[in-house]
C-alpha cells in the first residue's frame, strides 16, 4: 500500500507542475512551483476511488485490521493482563501459588522420572468371548497355560520395567497396577504387583460380566477392551500405558470353541441346565399332583411300587406327561450368526415350545436335578438325551429320549425304550471308550465348580 500511495503522489506531481504562475515548463524542477490544492484534489479521487475500492477486498481489511490490532490494542491488552497478573499474585498465598507450582511443574517431572522406564503391552487377548461361559472363565482355564507357563485368561498385559542398573541413576523395583474393561460389558478388573528392574511381567485382570448385559444380545457384537497401566508411587498413580484391542462377544446361547486343551470342555453344557429358572418351582408342584398322595418322592419307595426303581421311573413318566402336555416339539433352531452350536435355556424352551435334541435335554435334566436326581447328560454322535441313577446309591443309570415329547403318538415306555436303546447301541460300537460319546454326570459338573447360568 505504501508503495502505491508513493506511485501515486510522483504521478500527480508529473502532471500538476506545468501549473506554475509564470506558466513556464517545470518538468525540470528548477523553476517550477507546486500546487498544493491541485495535488490534494487528486489524491482525493484517488483515494475515494480505486485505492478506496480496494480497502473492500477482504484480504485487505484483514490486513489492515491485524495490524491495528498488532500495534495497539494487543499491546494494551498485554499490559492489562500482565497488570492484572502481577496485583493477583501480590493479593496470593504463597503457600498456595507453590503448591500450585510444584503440582504443575514439579511434580511432572516427577512423574515423568518415576515411568521413564516402564512400558507395557498386551501379551494376550481372546478374541472371542462366549457369553455363556463368561464370567466362569478363571474356572475353565484353570491350570491351562501356553508354552511359557503363563495361566491363559481373556486378556494378560505384560508390564516391563526397563531400568538398567547403574552408578549414577538408581534403579528400583516399580509398584504398578494394571485396569482393564470392556465397556457396555464388565466392570473394571484392577491388579497390583510390582516389576524388578530389567523384568517383565504379565498381568491377568479377571473381569466380571454384566450378565444382563449378556443376556440381551441376540448376535454376535463387536467390542473392545480398554488398558491402563499406572505407576503407584507415593499415594500417586502415574499413567504410562494405555490401549484398546478389538474382541467379539457372543450371546450367552452360544456353545462355542475355546482353546484346545480346556479341561472336561463337554461338561460346560452344564451351565444350560438350570434348576433354579423361575419356572421350576411350579413345574415341580404340577409334577407333584400327578404322582400318588400328590406327593413328590425322590429315590424314595411310593406304596404302590415294589422298588425305589419302579419309583423313580414313575416320577420321570411324570415328568414326560407334564412336558408333552406342555406341546413341546422337536423343531431344528436357527442360527446364531456365529460359529458354533445355538442351545436356547431351557426357560426358552418353555416359552418357544419348541427345541431340539439337547435343548430337551437340559430343560429335562433341569428339572430331575431341581426335583433332587442324579441326572447325567448323554452326549452321542450327532444326539444326546438324558439319563439318571435308578437309585441314589446305584450305579445303574436309566435313559429316556427326550424328543419324544414332542411326538403325541409317543408314551413314556416308549421314551425309556428309545433312550435304552441308543445307549447300549453306543457301548456296543465303543464310542464311549474311544470317547466320541460321553456320560456327563451333572453332581460331578457341579462339584467341579460349574454353575448354571443365571438367564
Amino acid at each position: 500500500m505504501k508503495k502505491f500511495l508513493i506511485g501515486l503522489m510522483t504521478a500527480s506531481l508529473f502532471f500538476c507542475a506545468c501549473s506554475g504562475e509564470n506558466g513556464a515548463d517545470g518538468r525540470d524542477g528548477k523553476d517550477a512551483e507546486i500546487n498544493i490544492d491541485s495535488l490534494a484534489n487528486v489524491l482525493r479521487e484517488e483515494i475515494t476511488g480505486s485505492l478506496w475500492d480496494s480497502l473492500y477486498a477482504k484480504p485487505y481489511i484483514d490486513s489492515v485490521y491485524n495490524t491495528l490490532f498488532d500495534n495497539t490494542f494487543a499491546s494494551k491488552w498485554m499490559d492489562s493482563v500482565r497488570n492484572a497478573l502481577l496485583d493477583s499474585l501480590k493479593e496470593s498465598d504463597y503457600d498456595s501459588l507453590y503448591t500450585k507450582l510444584y503440582d504443575s511443574v514439579y511434580n511432572d517431572i516427577y512423574s515423568q522420572n518415576i515411568i521413564r522406564s516402564l512400558d507395557g503391552f498386551i501379551y494376550h487377548a481372546k478374541e472371542n468371548i462366549n457369553g455363556a461361559f463368561a464370567n466362569q472363565y478363571p474356572l475353565m482355564y484353570k491350570g491351562f497355560t501356553d508354552e511359557e507357563g503363563t495361566e491363559y485368561v481373556p486378556l494378560s498385559v505384560a508390564i516391563r520395567n526397563l531400568c538398567q542398573t547403574s552408578v549414577k541413576t538408581p534403579c528400583n523395583y516399580k509398584k504398578i497396577m494394571v485396569q482393564a474393561w470392556i465397556p457396555g460389558f464388565t466392570d473394571t478388573a484392577s491388579v497390583t504387583s510390582a516389576v524388578n528392574p530389567n523384568a517383565t511381567i504379565k498381568t491377568n485382570p479377571k473381569f466380571t460380566f454384566d450378565k444382563e448385559a449378556l443376556s440381551k444380545l441376540t448376535n454376535s457384537e463387536k467390542a473392545q477392551y480398554e488398558v491402563r497401566a499406572y505407576a503407584l508411587e507415593n499415594d500417586h498413580q502415574i499413567l504410562f500405558y494405555s490401549s484398546s484391542t478389538p474382541v467379539t462377544i457372543h450371546p450367552m446361547q452360544l456353545f462355542g470353541s475355546e482353546y484346545k486343551g480346556v479341561k472336561n470342555f463337554s461338561w460346560w453344557y452344564g451351565v444350560w441346565i438350570t434348576p433354579n429358572m423361575d419356572s421350576i418351582p411350579k413345574i415341580l408342584t404340577e409334577l407333584a399332583h400327578m404322582l400318588p398322595d400328590s406327593t413328590l418322592k425322590v429315590y424314595q419307595k411310593y406304596s404302590a411300587d415294589t422298588s425305589i426303581e419302579q419309583s423313580s421311573r414313575r416320577v420321570v413318566s411324570a415328568i414326560f406327561n407334564l412336558l408333552q402336555k406342555r406341546g413341546i416339539k422337536y423343531v431344528q433352531n436357527e442360527s446364531i450368526g456365529s460359529v458354533g452350536q445355538k442351545i436356547q435355556y431351557p426357560i426358552e424352551t418353555l416359552r418357544e415350545k419348541e427345541g431340539i435334541c439337547i435343548e430337551t435335554s437340559t430343560l429335562f435334566a433341569s428339572i430331575l436335578e431341581a426335583a433332587g436326581f442324579q441326572p447325567f447328560l448323554v452326549l452321542i454322535p450327532s444326539h444326546s438325551f438324558v439319563g439318571w441313577r435308578v437309585n441314589k446309591k446305584s450305579d445303574t443309570l436309566d435313559f429316556i429320549e427326550t424328543t419324544l415329547i414332542g411326538n403325541s403318538k409317543a408314551t413314556a415306555a416308549d421314551a425309556f425304550n428309545s433312550g435304552i436303546k441308543k445307549y447300549s447301541e453306543e457301548v456296543k460300537a465303543g464310542t464311549f471308550t474311544s470317547g466320541a460319546s460321553e456320560l456327563i454326570e451333572i453332581e460331578a459338573v457341579r462339584k467341579f465348580g460349574i454353575l448354571p447360568n443365571d438367564f
